[in-house]
């Protein structure tokens, strides 16, 4: 009888409970996501932020001010309009007026809108042509014969050297100037891809994949190129300044643009005269000029630095 009777003692202390599949099968670490930490690691940062702000203020002013603003390198209406001509800065004429009687204002927004955007295009036709081909010639050995022979003609005469012959040989012009800029650029992140990619290929998951018959094409946009997100953002962020530093420096020597298109540059040269009599006419547009650089040269290297998983630890 006692044995019964501590049996169903036993027997109480214990409840049944139902499983739940769902639960069993649920994950209980955070859930990654690639982008998400980019952005949470890129915004993490005031420094980050405040030059975003400003490269945003610069965009909007430069694309959009333009328009409304009407502004014409090759007018002179108020040459003769004393009144009109050399006003220093005052709440009328922002950034004053030069011996045109034109607003500096108007002009410097004209013209960072040209220098940014020959910047935005040359920098987008030489990424993408150095990710391509610097894919391409990482990969095959064949190829790499020949563009290391390329590479070491090439890279041995100076960039600049080259702009300014192709700018004389094809004339002034806009799409002239990006030819003169990307012809030959896109060889360098060719070659630093190239790298890159002779570095991750003989990786064991890469030749278990190559081994299992995963076509050349397939393993570099599958498994390579996705592991070079942060450094192909490296590349852009260090050519976007540099071809903005480009125009400007040869619009300063009177090459590439025609003469009716502003640019900073082409401003910065105009006012250099003017630096000791009327020093706002020359320092306002190198003023800009230094913020849109640097401010999307940290942006740039920010997101890059963003953009390695290594930092989302």
């Amino acid at each position: 009888m006692a044995d019964t009777t501590n049996k169903l003692n036993h027997d109480d202390d214990f409840t049944l409970v139902e499983v739940d599949n769902r639960i069993t099968e649920k994950i209980d670490t955070p859930k990654y996501s690639y982008w998400g930490s980019v952005a949470k690691q890129f915004f993490s940062k005031k420094m980050t932020v405040a030059m975003l702000i400003l490269v945003v203020i610069i965009l909007l002013m430069s694309f959009i001010q333009p328009l409304f603003s009407g502004y014409n390198l090759m007018d002179v209406s108020k040459v003769n309009d004393f009144n009109a001509r050399y006003n220093w800065p005052n709440a009328t004429y922002w950034f004053g007026t030069d011996a045109d009687g034109k607003s500096l204002f108007d002009a410097i927004w004209a013209g960072a809108r040209t220098s940014i955007s020959i910047g935005v295009i040359a920098t987008l036709i030489t990424t993408v042509i150095g990710v391509v081909v610097g894919a391409i010639w990482g990969s095959s050995k064949r190829i790499d014969r020949f563009m290391l022979e390329l590479y070491n003609v090439i890279s041995n005469v100076p960039l600049l050297l080259i702009i300014i012959v192709l700018s004389y040989t094809f004339g002034n012009g806009f799409w002239n100037l990006i030819f003169a800029m990307t012809v030959t650029s896109w060889l360098g992140t060719a070659y630093f891809i190239r790298v890159q990619v002779m570095i991750m290929r003989d990786r064991e998951y890469n030749v278990a994949s190559r081994t299992l018959g995963t076509p050349t094409g397939r393993l570099i946009a599958r498994n390579i190129l996705p592991y070079l997100t942060s450094v192909i953002v490296t590349q852009v962020s260090q050519l976007l300044p540099s071809f903005i530093s480009y125009e400007v420096f040869l619009s300063f020597l009177g090459v590439g643009l025609s003469p009716d298109v502003p640019s900073l540059g082409r401003l910065i040269s105009q006012y250099a005269p003017y630096m000791t009599s009327y020093p706002y006419l020359f320092w306002l547009p190198v003023l800009v000029l230094a913020m849109i650089t640097v401010s999307l040269y940290i942006v740039g290297q920010n997101l890059a630095d963003a953009s390695d998983p290594r930092t989302h630890m």
